[in-house]
């Protein structure tokens, strides 16, 4: 009765001709609802001249009918339809964009909104009550949520106040000489510019933070690295990495798009992703950071042929890679730091089979210079070809005389003698120069030799597959024992090498464990993570606090790591903390009634029905009151809504938040607003 009474309301509300899309056959429920606040007259006409509708949505006050508004959102907002309103097809894929000069872009039902929705798995779903007659309880129900999403034209007021920098609290600082207890934060380093020079780890929704950062550090940040969820439906750590598609990728983009801003221009970013979002995510970020501006995909070992991956490998291929999509802020800015891994002499130099006697004759000489192999040169020296230490060292110690030619296609070195050595300037600049002979610009090995945590080595430069990076024993690296999700520090130590020098500002606002924090302070870095889920003694915050006193796992070893630094942890000022305290706190049953009365407005978002039905029907119900108090404290918290629920900044003297002086005095320094 009631799917039926739902078909017949939209196939009225369709002769609207505002209300409807008919091309991409869509419902703008939003607009709906504004006409209903309105009491549009066209609205009210449509529903007034129905019998069902009007019968349903309109009561009789003597000879005057007027409209339930508040039912009939109600019964929208119970009753949305599948194609409910967004300004782009029903459909995801590729479309020419006519605003972006008919550039192909990625579309998807509300890639027009913004999508705060939280991050725990405990916010995919809401939570509500019903009374069992059989059983005399009260039953905990549960109903996958309907994420929330504003409409960036028509919702603007909304997103405004949510994108609002946050106020800030709980400000703690983190030294060597207080590494576990913390110490009161007095003041903000900056630079002589101006630019705040300390490393963050805060507490809260990232898209908030991400927001909240762009007044301070807008065009300053030199990295991002992020391990969002890969929205996989599988994973067993706390993210919500079960959006359906268009969530996911109206939660990237919310997020990436707020993120760009933060970057120099001479800025990279790293995005670990596995396959099940990679080619959507990689189209995703060519329409926001410019298909241009793509570096490359890298593939990366993270697990073994082991285990349950191969409980179906006659079903499926095992999956042991992850990709890491790389871009930069603007191509034609961006330097890459090149970075080598060790490798045997073979494989760094299984073609340099030349061996230069140079006698006494310098590099202006060098057309006197004589060539001979290798092997004749162990001779000429007596090394014995069969002990392999020996040839080694001789090699190692001689690096700068093997070598190899290799063709130059753009040089042309026809006039040059074939079998004699020529010295070339490079720019005309008689400082900087190479050689060539028989043609060929030579490469010496010395060219190849790195020290590398300490030891001199052949090398190798890494390219786009890493698979050197050891993946096991990662559950307690750090000191934090998260098992599964966490990445190694070597493959932070990479990227952050690649793309940053010391002093330039690293952020991970996936921050996890920690560990792009600690990799970016153990090198040198500033750095800044956000992370909105709750690890306990796994959280980035405790991480840090055993770096800065020495931590001795992950890549402390290798690059002689002793400790030392130290940063600030804050969290963004949440505005229903005082709400759940209060809760807990009840002595009675009357008392949490009583709260909840006057909380409702200030705690409870217009948009949660389900708390609204339990404030208008449930309360006052004989059996709820037959509870136990713990019990009834228990479905009073979960009525809470803990989305959007942090005290913008622009309202941090407001009384009712009851912010402190010095959490006051703290964000304004942070925003640089003490004026």
């Amino acid at each position: 009765m009631e799917i039926n009474f739902k078909s017949k309301l939209f196939e009225l509300l369709k002769k609207d001709s505002r209300l409807w899309n008919k091309e991409t056959d869509e419902f703008n429920e939003t607009l709906l609802k504004d006409l209903v606040d309105k009491l549009d007259e066209n609205i009210l006409e449509l529903l007034f001249n129905n019998a069902e509708t009007k019968e349903r949505f309109f009561i009789k006050i003597k000879d005057i009918y007027v409209l339930k508004q508040n039912e009939l959102k109600f019964f929208i907002d119970e009753n949305k339809l599948d194609n409910s309103f967004t300004q782009l097809a029903n459909k995801i894929g590729l479309t020419i964009d006519d605003k972006k000069d008919e550039k192909v872009v990625l579309n998807w039902p509300f890639k027009d909104c913004v999508l705060e929705g939280g991050m725990t798995k405990e916010d995919a779903v809401d939570i509500y009550y019903k009374f069992d007659k059989k059983t005399g309880e009260w039953q905990e129900e549960s109903a996958k949520r309907k994420e929330i999403f504003f409409n960036e034209i028509l919702a603007r007021d909304e997103i405004d106040r949510l994108e609002d920098p946050k106020a800030l609290y709980k400000w703690q600082r983190f030294t060597v000489e207080n590494s576990e207890k913390g110490e009161e934060v007095k003041e903000i380093k900056r630079d002589e510019n101006g630019v705040i020079r300390e490393n963050f780890v805060i507490k809260g929704n990232n898209l908030l933070a991400l927001h909240s950062l762009k007044e301070e550090f807008e065009g300053k940040i030199k990295l991002i690295y992020i391990d969002p969820p890969y929205n996989t439906g599988g994973d067993s750590f706390g993210y919500n990495d079960n959006f359906n598609h268009s969530s996911w990728l109206t939660f990237m983009r919310n997020r990436l798009d707020v993120a760009k801003n933060l970057l120099t221009e001479d800025a990279m970013v790293f995005i670990q992703i596995n396959d099940v979002e990679f080619a959507y995510l990689k189209v995703l970020m060519d329409e926001l950071f410019g298909r241009e501006n793509f570096h490359t995909s890298i593939t990366v070992k993270m697990s073994h042929l082991s285990g349950t991956k191969m409980a179906h490998k006659e079903k499926k291929i095992p999956k042991i890679k992850e990709h890491l999509l790389i871009y930069s802020k603007n191509k034609n800015n961006l330097r890459v730091n090149p970075v080598y891994i060790p490798c045997s002499w073979d494989e760094a130099f299984d073609r340099y089979n030349s061996f230069l006697d140079k006698g006494d004759f310098s590099d202006e000489d060098c057309n006197k210079w004589k060539v001979i192999t290798v092997n004749e040169a162990l001779e000429i020296y007596s090394i014995d070809k069969k002990d392999e230490k020996a040839v080694l060292e001789f090699k190692m110690k001689n690096a700068h005389l093997i070598f190899r030619t290799a063709r130059n296609r753009s040089a042309d070195y026809s006039k040059l003698p074939k079998d004699k050595f020529s010295k070339i300037n490079k720019n005309g600049n008689k400082a900087e120069y190479y050689f060539v002979y028989k043609g060929e610009d030579v490469n010496f090995a010395i060219d190849k030799i790195r020290k590398i945590n300490g030891k001199v080595t052949p090398a190798t430069i890494v390219g786009d597959i890493w698979n050197d990076i050891a993946i096991n024993n990662l559950s307690n690296e750090g000191g934090v024992e998260l098992r599964f999700g966490k990445k190694p520090e070597k493959l932070l130590k990479r990227i952050i090498e690649i793309a940053t020098k010391e002093g330039d500002i690293v952020l991970d606002y996936h921050a996890g464990s920690g560990t792009t924090c600690a990799v970016a302070h153990k090198l040198g870095r500033q750095w800044i993570g956000i992370e909105q889920l709750d690890y306990s003694d796994n959280n980035p915050e405790e991480r840090m606090k055993g770096v800065i006193a020495g931590d001795q796992t992950g890549i402390s070893k290798e690059i002689n790591w002793k400790g030392g630094g130290d940063f600030v942890y804050m969290q963004l000022a949440k505005w229903n903390e005082e709400a759940k305290e209060k809760i807990t706190e009840a002595k009675s049953y009357d008392e949490l009634v009583n709260l909840f009365s006057s909380l409702y407005e200030k705690y409870f978002l217009n948009y949660n029905v389900r708390a609204k039905d339990f404030k208008e029907s449930i309360i006052e119900n004989n059996e709820f009151k037959k509870l136990p108090l713990e019990r009834q404290k228990e479905i009073f918290g979960k009525m809470l809504d803990l989305n959007q629920m942090y005290i913008n900044f622009s309202e941090r003297n407001d009384k009712k938040y009851e912010l402190s002086s010095k959490d006051i005095e703290l964000s304004e320094e942070f925003y640089n607003a003490k004026n």
